[in-house]
């Protein structure tokens, strides 16, 4: 196949690849121990179908990377992903023992893209990962906010759900 070089680009496209900042749906479709070419210890690597929870669209492809380390973020990464799987692991665990329980799985993960908008990663500023049944309580409140504010001003509060009366 020809390839016509008069129609080849002249900057660099967007990268449209890129997940924007937000919480999504993360279904976990294929796990597996890692290498890196570092030559440092093998890693945990979750491959995940994402979607946008209130467009129910498909964002495209996420890989969650977890790691064994004595530093408190990855540690709590591990932990948060542990918990949002609602998996009961006690005492010593390998990590690769992860990837026997996780298939088919979902959960809710914070995205951003890196500092230089290549990629998307973690959101690390956020609590990473939550159960997927949270996504509902966060899709009440957020309702909730927006029935408030598309009514009209009055004396009389609003009452929610919270009110105790």
């Amino acid at each position: 196949m020809a390839i016509n070089m008069n129609s080849l680009p002249t900057e660099k496209p967007s990268m449209s690849s890129v997940i924007p900042k937000g919480s999504y749906i993360a279904k976990i479709v294929k796990s597996e121990m890692r290498s890196p070419k570092s030559g440092k210890a093998d890693y945990f690597s979750a491959e995940c179908d994402i979607t946008d929870p209130a467009s129910n669209m498909s964002m495209g492809k996420f890989w969650i990377n977890l790691f064994e380390s004595e530093a408190n973020l990855p540690r709590y990464q591990l932990a948060r992903f542990i918990k949002a799987l609602k998996l009961n692991i006690q005492g010593e665990f390998e990590l690769k023992d992860l990837t026997k329980m996780v298939n088919g799985k979902s959960l809710i993960v914070d995205i951003c893209p890196d500092k230089d908008n290549e990629r998307s990663v973690i959101d690390i500023t956020a609590d990473c990962f939550y159960p997927l049944e949270d996504k509902s309580e966060m899709d009440a409140v957020t309702e909730e906010i927006n029935e408030v504010f598309s009514q009209p001003a009055t004396a009389e509060p609003i009452p929610s759900r919270a009110a105790s009366y």
